[in-house]
């Protein structure tokens, strides 16, 4: 997997399509995705927390991870709530969200995702009148890099790689993909892929033109773009992945 720096032009071998297609073989049928529309049954808290973790994940998924398999990861949902944190005096809101990520070791960088959540809270294009607007005239049926580029300019926290893992996460595309960490060191390490994560999630054209390549692979294998992007999140910390590649 190859991205020419001057044509920003993404290209996988023949190699890279058959262990793509290796993969789906053992995985894809593990693989559930929200359904397209899925947004539409979501109520203003549940959109709100799915929002909260894409705040939580930004530097890392193991701390929101290993709380997820915890019970306290219920009580954190309860006390992240949006209608408990409107009812907080605006100057109080900060060490009050900056507590509730560190007493919960929700996040690793907590004071900065605390910033961060208070100053959407403020945010008209993400919260109006107590609901969330930040899904306000998007849908499904328009073009993936249309939805994906307005939820940016709504809250500018979201970058590609965040706003496509809550456009999948809510059902508004399956035609994305996030580039994350354990993705790209995937890409590098079994793909070949010849560039790194600063430069994949830091420069917009190298991120659209490796995603464009997997999605016409994907194309060929008949999956869709959101299912590999599951297949490789979910499978690599089991080494699945790994291990199908390799041993199988």
């Amino acid at each position: 997997m190859n991205i020419d720096m001057k044509s920003y032009i993404t290209t996988l071998s023949n190699k890279d399509i058959e262990l793509l297609e290796k993969i789906r073989k053992y995985l894809a049928h593990k693989i559930k995705l929200p359904n397209l529309g899925f947004y539409e049954s979501l109520t203003d808290e549940e959109l709100w927390f799915k929002i909260v973790i894409q705040f939580c994940v930004m530097g890392g998924t193991r701390m929101i991870d290993n709380l997820k398999d915890t019970e306290k990861y219920s009580e954190f949902k309860k006390a992240i709530e949006l209608n408990k944190l409107l009812l907080i005096e605006k100057k109080d809101r900060l060490n009050n969200i900056d507590d509730i990520l560190t007493n919960f070791k929700a996040t690793r960088f907590h004071p900065q995702q605390a910033k961060k959540l208070v100053e959407i809270l403020d945010k008209p294009e993400i919260l109006h009148g107590g609901r969330i607007a930040l899904l306000d005239g998007l849908s499904q049926a328009q073009p993936f890099n249309e939805v994906r580029d307005k939820l940016i300019a709504r809250n500018p926290h979201f970058k590609l790689k965040s706003a496509s893992d809550f456009m999948i996460d809510v059902g508004l595309s399956h035609d994305v993909v996030a580039l994350d960490t354990r993705i790209v060191n995937i890409l590098k390490k079994y793909f070949d892929l010849n560039v790194g994560l600063s430069k994949v999630q830091g420069e917009r054209k190298v991120y659209i033109s490796i995603e464009q390549a997997l999605r016409q692979a994907c194309k060929k294998i008949s999956i869709s773009l959101a299912q590999l992007d599951r297949m490789f999140f979910n499978y690599t910390g089991k080494n699945a992945i790994s291990f199908i590649i390799e041993d199988l």
